[in-house]
């Protein structure tokens, strides 16, 4: 079965995936077409990710066009065979939040306080992720100053081999 995901990676793209993958017969592959040049959020590609490599040898990914932000966490965390199409360019840099900050430079509601918390610990942990894959100690730097860093399909094809 072919399944294409396109957009923001959002919680109908998981919904799409897990009906695809529940209505494949015994012994079929799912093969996954996915560009998501608006990013997304970044819980939902988590799910995807921990859903995909809970059955790598079934799915197969093939990336194109523009994998940004959201699709790049997908491009760099799944353990499934992938296949990258000329042309392809990925964007990846720490995720945000809006929140509403005070004169005094500080979050007003205590969900904004609580999640400014969150945002430091994930990024300690996004930072030491980061390390594992095999990124340069340079584009690991630029995302810690904040940066979008993005990659050319050769740079991604290096990446996956």
């Amino acid at each position: 079965m072919t399944l294409h995901l396109s957009g923001e990676v959002n919680y109908a793209m998981l919904d799409n995936l897990v009906k695809a993958y529940n209505s494949l017969k015994e012994d079929e592959k799912l093969y996954i077409y996915l560009t998501s040049p608006e990013g997304g959020l970044v819980d939902v590609a988590e799910a995807i990710v921990d859903f995909i490599n809970l059955d790598k040898e079934t799915i197969a990914i093939t990336f194109y066009g523009e994998v940004f932000s959201s699709g790049m966490h997908i491009f760099l965390k799944t353990e499934c065979p992938k296949l990258i199409l000329r042309d392809t360019r990925g964007m990846y840099h720490f995720s945000w939040q809006e929140m509403t900050i005070s004169e005094g430079g500080k979050p007003t509601g205590a969900y904004d306080m609580f999640s400014l918390k969150e945002m430091k610990r994930a990024k300690n942990e996004t930072i030491a992720y980061l390390k594992t894959t095999k990124l340069l100690d340079k584009e690991i730097n630029a995302i810690k100053k904040g940066q979008d860093v993005y990659f050319s399909y050769a740079r991604m094809l290096e990446l996956i081999s």
